[in-house]
């Protein structure tokens, strides 16, 4: 036995090495690693043949860690990059079995974020016992105005009566009641299939006078299940009758579709892949995207008998340094499906006045701009009436 472990420690050492930069390292510090141990094998190989095969997969291993940790320095940084987050209690949206996860009812949660130390907000977050965000401002009687989205429709990073919801309802006159189902992390799947399955039915009150949905750029790759965290999140896609039909959690067609899955991996670990891939990838995930928010009205007003409105933060026609001018197809192919739309974009101005609308660092909207959205809002109602 000791013999056999003299021979075997250098293949289990490696082994191990190899296993654990995987796990613990960025993708393209593993990559390295792996060719560095390529390298120190070459020594314990005695023909020609292993020590040429090692070297050149040394080569091609460390070559590939170039490319990506090239690319890495080229992505562009924006400014949600930085925070660092503490919430407590950590699970307040644990799984659920049909969206994935959702918040958790009756739920008291305190959001710190810093930044090098610098305090960047010290909140709390109040989840009513509908799964909703407590709306300060919000009455017991009807009619119904229901948020949704994501962190943005949620407002991380600000107190329950800094929400744009909330502002809305202590805005509105006459009152009426007003729910906060904005979810971190949620994209047009999970919002679809909340309602095709009745999620906030129990919270209205009343008629429903509107569902409004708040919309940004990152909601396109989440339609695709391109987010690290959407694995087991709804899966829609065109049927052979040309109409959206759920098919189940992005994990589950992957493993059922092996080449989805390979392509996804690869785009995942790979950024030259999802260079390489993203154009096909945009206009997928464009399709899908309005697709959605098409069947989103179609859902509010089957269900509800009431208007869809959006929010969006999507890029307009002008001004020309808005820095995702890529994602401007999309949203005015969204603006066309007939339902009404706020540019959120018209209400901040140019970029260079954005500095005060965003909670530096995290890239949430701060209560300013969530007032300004609540101003539009009630505006665009009392117009409607």
């Amino acid at each position: 036995m000791p013999s056999l472990l003299r021979k075997l420690w250098p293949s289990l050492a490696a082994l191990a090495v190899t296993v654990v930069s995987l796990i613990a390292l960025p993708f393209a510090a593993a990559l390295a690693v792996i060719a560095l141990v390529c390298l120190v094998s070459i020594v314990r190989l005695r023909t020609a043949l292993w020590r040429n095969a090692a070297l050149s997969v040394a080569a091609f291993l460390l070559g590939l860690a170039g490319i990506e940790f090239g690319l890495y320095l080229l992505e562009p940084r924006g400014q949600e990059v930085g925070a660092v987050r503490v919430q407590t209690p950590p699970d307040w949206y644990p799984y659920d079995p049909i969206l994935q996860y959702r918040l958790r009812p009756n739920t008291t949660v305190k959001a710190r974020a810093t930044w090098h130390g610098q305090l960047l907000y010290d909140v709390t977050y109040h989840i009513d016992a509908a799964g909703g965000r407590v709306t300060p401002g919000s009455i017991d009687t009807g009619p119904t105005y229901v948020f949704m989205g994501d962190s943005y429709a949620f407002a991380e990073g600000v107190n329950d009566d800094e929400t744009a919801a909330s502002l809305f309802a202590q805005r509105l006159n006459p009152p009426a009641h007003v729910v906060n189902f904005g979810v971190p992390g949620w994209g047009a799947t999970h919002q679809v299939r909340a309602l095709e399955t009745g999620l906030f039915d129990r919270a209205v009150v009343g008629k429903v006078a509107a569902v409004i949905v708040w919309v940004t750029p990152p909601h396109l790759e989440r339609v695709t299940g391109d987010a690290s965290w959407l694995a087991n999140a709804p899966r829609y896609d065109f049927g052979a009758d040309g109409k959206l039909h759920y098919t189940g959690t992005f994990a589950e067609y992957r493993w059922t579709h092996p080449w989805a899955g390979l392509g996804w991996l690869a785009r995942t670990h790979f950024r030259f892949v999802r260079r390489f891939t993203n154009e096909a990838m945009e206009r997928e995930q464009a399709k899908l995207y309005v697709a959605l928010a098409a069947r989103l009205k179609e859902l509010v007003e089957e269900r509800y008998h009431a208007p869809l409105v959006l929010l969006s933060n999507g890029p307009e026609a002008a001004p020309s340094d808005q820095p995702d001018l890529q994602y401007l197809p999309a949203f005015d192919a969204m603006r066309a499906i007939g339902t009404p739309v706020i540019s959120v974009r018209k209400l901040l101005g140019p970029p260079a006045s954005w500095g005060g609308y965003f909670i530096p660092h995290d890239g949430h909207p701060t209560p300013l701009m969530n007032g300004i959205v609540a101003d539009a809002l009630v505006k665009y109602f009392a117009t409607q009436r």
